[in-house]
């Protein structure tokens, strides 16, 4: 499955022929490995990836960049989701960000322990339960 990515800020780089490039914040892509560009694309990317781990391929814009993981969010997108799943999702944003501001917003992810993590999954899903429950009279949980 593919990962889609957004950038999470604006994005510069200079590209021969066309000058300074900026993407704004929030542009989808989608990451690639190296195994799916040309040879000579994987020649340029590799010697790229080999000289610093902090680097994801992704095509942004029709073109492959090589972006700084602080850069980009990853979310591997469910499939063929509906507009009440996205309305649910979108839903949840509240609560999250309720949950998060109250253990710090400026710790990074990797710091949180693992039951912040799993009150952080269960706060997303039951939100996202609650909005399908009041929205959709189908749902049997």
């Amino acid at each position: 499955m593919a990962t889609t990515i957004w950038t999470r800020e604006r994005t510069s780089w200079h590209e021969p022929g066309h000058g300074w490039i900026d993407l704004p914040i929030a542009l989808k892509g989608v990451q690639v490995g190296l195994d799916e560009l040309s040879p000579r694309e994987k020649s340029i990317f590799g010697k790229t990836l080999k000289q610093t781990r902090s680097y994801v391929l992704v095509r942004l814009a029709g073109r492959v960049r090589a972006l700084s993981r602080t850069k980009v969010l990853g979310v591997t997108s469910m499939t063929d989701a509906t507009d009440l799943e996205r309305a649910a999702m979108a839903a949840a944003l509240r609560p999250l960000g309720e949950y998060v501001a109250s253990i710090g917003m400026q710790r990074p992810l990797a710091e949180y322990s693992r039951e912040e993590v799993l009150t952080l999954i269960e706060v997303a899903v039951t939100a996202f339960q609650d909005y399908f429950r009041k929205n959709n009279d189908e749902i049997p949980f």
